[in-house]
């Protein structure tokens, strides 16, 4: 359903290329973060709003570009196989895959993380993710790892 006044996304581009968002007024970004994050940052607001929003974005030269955007589609809940609510239902052991790896340390702590989203670092190295409570279990920990500098970062007690 669409509301009756959509909700307001601005965008104000300076003329180092940083941007600073604001929705219906109030401030979305603290300070400036890079050109690069906008579309992270328009996919988090159209995901958490669940409704069109007016995009609205000035140029440091005053050039201005308006658009309405609607979120994704909601994905379809995955469909739960007969025999597997059956084998759930008898306490048979549920299905595991194996991870493995080399090259470690001996002893040394290996993390596993299921990637839930990606998002490109600022043009300083810097990336910030934002991630709701919902997506955590109380103390959970987040891996932030880097794809080409190896850079990992285990962020922790975050629920």
């Amino acid at each position: 359903m669409v509301p009756i006044v959509l909700p307001h996304l601005v965008v104000r581009v300076d003329a180092n290329n940083q941007i600073s968002i604001a929705l219906d007024g109030g401030p979305i970004t603290g300070e400036p973060v890079g050109r690069h994050a906008l579309g992270g940052l328009i996919d988090e607001v159209l995901r958490r709003r669940k409704a069109p929003v007016r995009v609205e974005i000035i140029e440091h030269d005053g050039t201005t570009y308006t658009d309405v955007l609607t979120p994704p589609a909601p994905a379809p809940a995955p469909a739960v196989a007969p025999e597997t609510e059956a084998s759930a239902r008898r306490g048979e052991m549920p299905v595991l895959y194996e991870a493995t790896g080399d090259g470690y340390v001996p002893g040394e702590d290996v993390a596993l993380a299921v990637i839930v989203r990606h998002s490109s670092a600022d043009g300083h190295g810097h990336v910030r993710h934002l991630v709701e409570e919902r997506e955590l279990a109380a103390g959970s920990e987040v891996l932030l790892f880097g794809r080409i500098s190896g850079t990992t970062h285990i962020v922790g007690d975050l629920g």
